[in-house]
C-alpha cells in the first residue's frame, strides 16, 4: 500500500494527489526548472506560471491595474490637488485621465467615480 493513501471505513484519503506520474515534477528543484522555462520571456507584471503544493500548476496574474499620483496643494506644486490616473492592461497604458481639484474630498469623489466607470465598462464586456 502506498504511504500517501489512507483507507478508512468511511472513505479513502489521498495525500498530495498521489504519486507523481510522467511529466509531474519529482521535487522542488525540478519544479523550479520547469517554471523558469514556462515563464521565459515574460515580464514581472505578466501572468506567471507557478507550482502550488502537491505540484498543482497555477497560471496567475493581473490583467488590469491602476496607478496614480496626486500632488498636494503646496507652494511648489500649486494650489490644487492635481495628478493623473493611468489604467494598464498588463503593462501598457490603455487609458489615462488628469484631475485638478480644489479639495481632497472633491478629488476622492471624482477619482472614485472615474474608477467605478472603468470597472463597469470591464464588467459589461463579460456579462
Amino acid at each position: 500500500m502506498e504511504s500517501n493513501i489512507i483507507k478508512h471505513e468511511t472513505g479513502t484519503i489521498i495525500i498530495c494527489g498521489g504519486n507523481p506520474l510522467e511529466g509531474c515534477p519529482k521535487d522542488w528543484d525540478e519544479a523550479k526548472s520547469i517554471i523558469e522555462k514556462l515563464n521565459e520571456g515574460k515580464e514581472d507584471r505578466d501572468p506567471q506560471w507557478s507550482f502550488d503544493c502537491g505540484f498543482k500548476l497555477d497560471y496567475d496574474g493581473g490583467l488590469l491595474s491602476i496607478s496614480s499620483r496626486f500632488y498636494p496643494p503646496k507652494t511648489h506644486y500649486g494650489e490644487t490637488w492635481d495628478g493623473t490616473v493611468h489604467i494598464y492592461l498588463l503593462d501598457k497604458t490603455i487609458e489615462e485621465k488628469k484631475f485638478d481639484c480644489q479639495t481632497l474630498d472633491e478629488l476622492k469623489k471624482q477619482v472614485d467615480e472615474y474608477v467605478n466607470s472603468i470597472i463597469e465598462k470591464v464588467q459589461s464586456v463579460f456579462k
